[in-house]
């Protein structure tokens, strides 16, 4: 079990420093961001072209939908 205590630390250490604290409205939104950025720490050469892609295809959303 040495992988799962190391990727619950590193989730831990990711939430702590980025977002300082949790808020439990937005617990799967944070944990979302971890599992993509974890499952794509190997691959650092396609990251500028992933940002660029995701940038240009996605949509807008307000703040009410964002919280909502």
């Amino acid at each position: 079990l040495r992988w799962l205590h190391t990727i619950i630390s590193n989730a831990k250490a990711f939430i702590g420093g980025t977002y300082h604290g949790l808020d439990s409205k937005h617990l799967q939104a944070y944990l979302d961001e971890f599992c993509y950025r974890f499952n794509r720490r190997e691959v650092k050469s396609e990251l500028f072209n992933r940002l660029v892609h995701c940038c240009l295809s996605a949509t807008t959303i307000t703040y009410p939908e964002l919280v909502g």
